[in-house]
């Protein structure tokens, strides 16, 4: 009697989360479920019952590809089931990457599958490349693209591909300055480089100086453009010496961006007290 109410239960599960798979407490009804099923049933029939799960589950991210639970039962089965087709969860990211390149739930789990596939960091690189240059617009290919950088190159060969990486993110900013992404992915190399030559012993500022001379280039075009404007106030700090270009930067930025009008008066405080 109670193998059949489980049964019926997860019967019962499926279709009501055809119907509204955000109700997380099903899913987590159907791993308990499927978890007393592993301990009264043998391993090929568990096997069975996780490769016809995730079935289920692919029919379930074409409904909603930005549901959190079923990605995350999605990753608890693939943990349990033997013989994962990797390539076939690769393919699945691509083809939902492809609808929609911003997809952070799908971008979540590739992580996952790269590290169980061993996919090499170099394709893994590859694709950001691609992903980036079908839209810069896009926070998780730049992410996954920070995280990727520091793993394939020591010190040395990362400071010669930082040269190359800026060369890429100044024609995202310069098709499109007002876009955050690419310039959150700026502020993370301009940090590294820092990083790097400190650790090799040179002095950042002559970098920082030259950094700031690239984005002042772009200013003079496009001289209401916030992240521009944010980037070259921030660079000011970090060479000294212009605090007044400083406090009127940041005096714009507080006309043109209000609603962040207490960060730059934050900023502002932080060069007044030099």
């Amino acid at each position: 009697k109670q193998w059949y109410q489980r049964r019926v239960r997860g019967f019962a599960t499926q279709k009501l989360l055809e119907m509204n798979p955000e109700f997380y407490s099903l899913w987590n009804l159907r791993r308990v479920i499927l978890e007393h099923f592993s301990n009264v049933k043998d391993g090929k029939a568990m096997q069975d019952m996780y490769s016809t799960e995730m079935k289920f589950l692919e029919a379930a991210i074409k409904l909603n590809t930005k549901c959190y639970w079923i990605w995350h039962h999605r990753r608890w089965i693939t943990e349990r089931l033997e013989n994962v087709d990797w390539k076939r969860e690769l393919g699945l990211c691509a083809k939902l990457l492809d609808l929609d390149l911003r997809n952070f739930h799908c971008w979540s789990y590739l992580r996952f599958v790269y590290s169980r596939s061993g996919e090499t960091l170099a394709n893994q690189f590859k694709y950001t490349t691609v992903k980036i240059e079908q839209n810069f617009s896009n926070y998780s290919a730049w992410h996954q693209r920070s995280s990727l950088l520091t793993k394939m190159y020591e010190t040395g060969e990362l400071l010669e591909t930082l040269k190359t990486e800026f060369e890429i993110v100044r024609q995202a900013v310069y098709t499109e300055p007002n876009d955050s992404s690419p310039w959150t992915y700026h502020r993370w190399l301009i940090g590294q480089s820092k990083e790097v030559l400190t650790s090799l012993g040179r002095d950042p500022l002559e970098f920082v100086r030259e950094e700031l001379t690239h984005v002042n280039e772009l200013l003079s075009i496009e001289p209401e453009a916030k992240w521009p404007l944010l980037t070259s106030c921030t660079l000011m700090m970090d060479c000294g010496g212009f605090d007044e270009k400083v406090l009127e930067t940041l005096d714009h930025l507080k006309k043109i961006d209000s609603l962040r009008k207490n960060y730059y008066e934050f900023l502002t405080s932080k060069t007044v007290k030099k």
